[in-house]
């Protein structure tokens, strides 16, 4: 477990000083989340990935809020910057209790099967993705309806294509929904490789 990451995303939250963040951190610091993968075999798909992955979404969606010009800057000025670290440091909190690890046969480079840990999903609250993170949250903090919005849709065009309209009407009346969906993105294709 990196520390420093865990002391960053630590104080990224209480600086928010939203009733019950205490404790949600207590929550999240007996979890498995400082230590889980981001993803299966794609993203931080190694220990601490989650952890890394969340920071690396914030510096995005931190560097869009902080604009001073531009379109982002029209769309993202009234957010409060609490909303900005709770969005992003929150939004894949669904994560907690997620994955599980399993051994395979793998071939090692002389061409020898051994047996390698990898990831798979351990879906304990089968209950959807962003809206598992809202209901987790929304256990110790009352979330704003920018940051409910935003968490719940953040996977973007990744959600069913039946859902796209009810996507598209989210963006519109939040565009905190559309800036974190690319922040996630950008952390995931453009910040984070595979380790």
């Amino acid at each position: 477990m990196n520390q420093e990451l865990v002391e960053r995303f630590e104080k990224l939250l209480l600086e928010t000083k939203r009733p019950g963040i205490e404790a949600l951190l207590e929550f999240i610091r007996k979890s498995d989340f400082y230590a889980a993968p981001a993803s299966t075999r794609f993203h931080g798909s190694y220990e601490g990935g989650l952890l890394e992955h969340s920071l690396n979404v914030y510096d995005c969606l931190a560097n869009k809020w902080e604009l001073d010009s531009g379109a982002w800057h029209e769309h993202l000025e009234k957010v409060k910057e609490e909303s900005i670290a709770i969005s992003a440091l929150l939004h894949d909190i669904c994560k907690t209790y997620y994955y599980t690890t399993e051994m395979r046969n793998k071939k090692d480079e002389s061409g020898v099967w051994v047996q390698v840990p990898f990831y798979t999903v351990d879906d304990r609250i089968p209950y959807g993705h962003g809206e598992k993170s809202v209901m987790m949250i929304e256990e110790y903090i009352k979330l704003l309806p920018a940051e409910r919005y935003a968490i719940r849709w953040h996977m973007g065009s990744y959600e069913p294509k039946e859902l796209w309209n009810t996507l598209g009407t989210a963006m519109e009346k939040y565009p905190l929904v559309l800036a974190l969906h690319e922040a996630d993105m950008e952390a995931t294709y453009l910040l984070e490789k595979e380790k």
